[in-house]
């Protein structure tokens, strides 16, 4: 098989290089968009919805995007990842809009805003409210938290069976919810 003398190859590596990634970068779609995901659906136990309305079924690793509803049922709870490493969980009999989220890793700048409805939520904080306590918010019908901790629970409507009781006494694996 013939062989490139060494100096040729060098030069015509990068013109094959860069023609292979105009050809790559044709075959995609215009409408191909880019990932708006905030983050991801790490366990989900019970009855647990997405969406307005009755919204669909959520299953472990399905992305939660801003703006959506999640709704857990009297035997629902659900865990999610945002892209900045906080932790949500969901508990039992509870609505919780992600009204706004942005996220960006390499400035560690954005916002969070969760709109707690009903029902109970825990919030282990990630690198936005690290970066920027002022825009890590947690609202409820009666009232605005903003965050200065790293691991609180919200309550709205408080029910007989808080969630940090659940949690104790009825999550089948937390160890999932430790970083």
């Amino acid at each position: 098989m013939p062989t490139l003398p060494d100096h040729r190859l060098f030069r015509t590596l990068p013109a094959g290089v860069l023609a292979l990634a105009a050809a790559v970068a044709s075959a995609q779609t215009p409408d191909t968009a880019p990932d708006t995901r905030a983050g991801t659906f790490k366990q989900v136990q019970g009855e647990v919805r997405l969406g307005r309305g009755d919204g669909r079924a959520v299953q472990p690793g399905e992305a939660i995007r801003a703006g959506e509803r999640i709704r857990t049922g009297q035997d629902g709870a659900a865990s999610m990842v945002l892209k900045d490493g906080t932790v949500m969980v969901l508990g039992p009999d509870s609505t919780a809009d992600l009204s706004q989220y942005q996220f960006n890793a390499t400035t560690q700048e954005g916002n969070l805003l969760v709109e707690l409805l009903q029902g109970s939520v825990r919030v282990v904080t990630g690198l936005l409210a690290r970066v920027n306590p002022d825009r890590f918010k947690v609202k409820t019908p009666t009232a605005v938290v903003g965050v200065r901790g790293t691991d609180f629970i919200v309550e709205a409507n408080p029910r007989a069976e808080p969630l940090y009781y659940y949690l104790r006494h009825h999550w089948s694996d937390d160890s999932r919810l430790r970083r």
